[in-house]
């Protein structure tokens, strides 16, 4: 690497708090940049990192910012923005040699909005080291950030530094591969990086004639524009199934549940059953059972249900059943099957995996780690599954495809305000466990563990009447419930704290 090369390089940490110490320890290796910007989490944050970054460059600029101030935790982010920023903070002191801009990229769970649109990150990055003339290093904490992420990185960036130097990686694509590639397109770049004989140019022809069997058809290119940074598609979806469900495509519009003639409850349902039902789909009287139980015959049902098809393809975005460049609601014989565009976000999965990736940390006594993946998951959670589903479908006795699901993640949402709780108690911030306990109340008044917890730090204050308050609150919320019976652990619990 020489002094005047730009490069988008990653590295790989797992301590967040030797993020940036570990990086400019490496970096040193490879070069000294004249300039350091560095974007860190938030202004103290930012002071450590200064004071660091001045060590290794006694006689260069240092200078850095927070999260915010370089809109990345703006609603909904908008990569524009955040290049616009980056090229503006640059550009003045251009003239005094080669810049280096180094980012902690835990900003990707700050927000359910920079979760959901990580992947516009490296297409970003690969733009402003082309036309800055900036190099820019993206710090990725592997025991924090979800596994979709750990993957964006992975392919985003050309080179990785390790103990070793900088080197290349092998899995890395190009941004308009990575955002609007085809699948094959993919393929063909990476066995032509292994060999020059399998380096092959695949004719657009041949890419739309695979699609019909490809049953996550591929993303769809969008006519160039002249901004910094080509991110903008309608074809990726961040699905948002806790709370009322939503779906925004890239370019941030909402589909609109509610097309004209169409049975919004119903369309809403179907959706949301087949995103269920993943690849396998759903029969098509199995569907007409669900939506119209109570039909006079079969066939009426299913003549109702082709006409909710029809309004859903419509709300998708897809103007008729002809239409396979959106074909979103397939129908494979008797089935119909959702096909969401490739590379779309569920907040559920994303949920799911920062609740498990907690517990790893939790285990492992990493409490920084695990108080990141629990506060992001608490931000995903707004709400129950699908919460506007009508409860008569919903609570669906023969199929049981939302309402045990619903109350699954439900009890992950306590689980992470518990654990929540217990670490800020360890570190006696009172205020804020009692502020994770009081959210998993709200929800639901007889959520045992939160009781508990609440109970813990009071015990921790010295507070014995606050003890006896939380515990009557509980007793008193069971009187709406005849056939709960008091719980004994939170009984010998209460008993202990007030011997």
């Amino acid at each position: 690497m020489t002094k005047n090369s730009c490069v988008n390089l990653a590295q790989f940490a797992t301590q967040q708090k030797l993020l940036f110490a570990d990086f400019f320890k490496l970096y040193q290796t490879v070069a000294q940049p004249c300039r350091i910007f560095v974007i860190a989490a938030d202004v103290n944050a930012v002071a450590r990192v200064e004071k660091l970054a001045k060590r290794i460059n006694k006689t260069g600029f240092v200078e850095g910012k927070s999260f915010v101030e370089m809109a990345l935790l703006r609603v909904p982010i908008s990569f524009r923005d955040v290049a616009g920023r980056i090229e503006r903070w640059v550009a003045p002191t251009r003239k005094q040699g080669p810049a280096l801009l180094v980012v902690d990229m835990s900003w990707g769970l700050e927000t359910n909005s920079a979760t959901a649109n990580f992947e516009g990150w490296p297409a970003l990055a690969e733009t402003l080291t082309q036309q800055s003339e900036v190099s820019i290093a993206s710090l990725y904490n592997r025991r924090v950030l979800i596994d979709e992420q750990l993957l964006v990185a992975l392919r985003g960036h050309p080179q990785i530094l390790t103990s070793a130097g900088l080197v290349d990686n092998p899995h890395w694509l190009p941004s308009r591969l990575q955002t609007r590639g085809a699948l094959r397109e993919q393929v063909d770049f990476w066995l032509g990086a292994i060999a020059p004989e399998l380096r092959i140019e695949t004719s657009v022809a041949a890419l739309h004639a695979a699609e019909g069997a490809d049953p996550m058809w591929l993303l769809r290119r969008s006519a160039e524009e002249p901004s910094t940074v080509h991110l903008d598609s309608r074809d990726r979806w961040k699905i948002r199934c806790f709370g009322r469900l939503r779906i925004y495509r890239n370019d941030g519009s909402q589909v609109n549940w509610d097309p004209p003639g169409g049975a919004t409850r119903k369309t809403k349902t179907l959706f949301a059953y087949l995103l269920q039902k993943g690849g396998h789909g759903a029969a098509t009287d199995e569907l007409a059972d669900l939506l119209w139980p109570n039909a006079e015959d079969i066939e009426a049902a299913r003549n109702r249900l082709y006409h909710t098809v029809r309004y859903l393809r419509l709300a998708l975005g897809q103007p008729n059943g002809r239409d396979e460049t959106r074909n979103y609601v397939r129908r494979e014989g008797s089935r119909y099957v959702l096909v969401p565009p490739e590379r779309s976000w569920l907040d559920i999965s994303t949920f799911e995996q920062l609740c498990r990736q907690s517990q790893g940390h939790i285990k492992a006594g990493a409490s920084d780690e695990a108080l990141i993946c629990l506060q992001a998951a608490d931000r995903l959670y707004t709400g129950d599954l699908f919460e506007d589903i009508p409860v008569e479908y919903a609570d669906d006795g023969e199929r049981d495809w939302c309402w045990s699901k619903r109350y699954w993640l439900r009890d992950m949402f306590f689980k992470v305000q518990r654990d929540a709780a217990r670490i800020y108690l360890e570190r006696n911030d009172h205020s804020a466990a009692l502020a994770h306990c009081q959210k998993a109340l709200a929800i639901d008044p007889l959520c045992e563990m939160a009781h508990a917890e609440a109970m813990q730090v009071f015990k921790a204050q010295g507070r014995r009447e606050a003890i006896d308050r939380q515990f009557k609150l509980y007793l008193d919320s069971l009187k709406h419930f005849d056939n709960r019976p008091k719980s004994a652990s939170l009984q010998e619990l209460h008993r202990k704290l007030t011997a």
